[in-house]
């Protein structure tokens, strides 16, 4: 398997998750942006904005771990605004293989929960299979390295929580 789509209830009753304090980093590979750029993906932001879980990650986002059932899990919450774009990419976890001591990548699992219903503009992609008309709790899990793209063209910010762990 590949990836998978599947559904959570969401447990988030609230809207707490978009005033979290979100920010832009720079991406970890230089290399990857610099193809982007070569690739035309120019004059525009080529991240997310990020939450990391060391700042203090609502309680109702650990319980979607209950679901997935991983080993040491990851977690954090991404806000894309109007134009943000992460084009085409096949993660790579060296942070989180380092933190873990993991020789193996093939071990390591991504997770991207929905944080709200589909909205015009808002797209994700998988394995070139496009991903919209979500529904808030809808999640794709795939394994390390599946490449896949996210975008927000809409007029709305698109928030999703991203899960990085390895299958028990």
């Amino acid at each position: 398997m590949k990836y998978r789509i599947d559904h959570v209830v969401p447990t988030w009753c609230d809207d707490d998750y978009k005033n979290l304090q979100y920010e832009y980093l720079p991406h970890k590979d230089q290399p990857m942006v610099d193809r982007w750029i070569h690739d035309g993906y120019q004059h525009m932001n080529l991240n997310g904005a990020i939450v990391n879980e060391k700042n203090s990650v609502p309680a109702w986002a650990k319980t979607i771990l209950q679901k997935l059932n991983w080993q040491e899990p990851g977690i954090n919450l991404y806000r894309m605004n109007t134009g943000d774009i992460l084009p085409t990419h096949s993660d790579h976890y060296i942070k989180y293989q380092k933190i873990h001591s993991i020789a193996d990548p093939s071990t390591i699992w991504r997770c991207v929960v929905f944080m709200e219903d589909w909205k015009s503009g808002h797209y994700f992609e998988i394995d070139k299979t496009p991903v919209v008309n979500w529904q808030a709790g809808d999640y794709v899990v795939w394994n390390y390295n599946v490449p896949h793209m996210a975008a927000n063209i809409g007029l709305e910010p698109r928030y999703t929580m991203q899960i990085t762990g390895m299958i028990c």
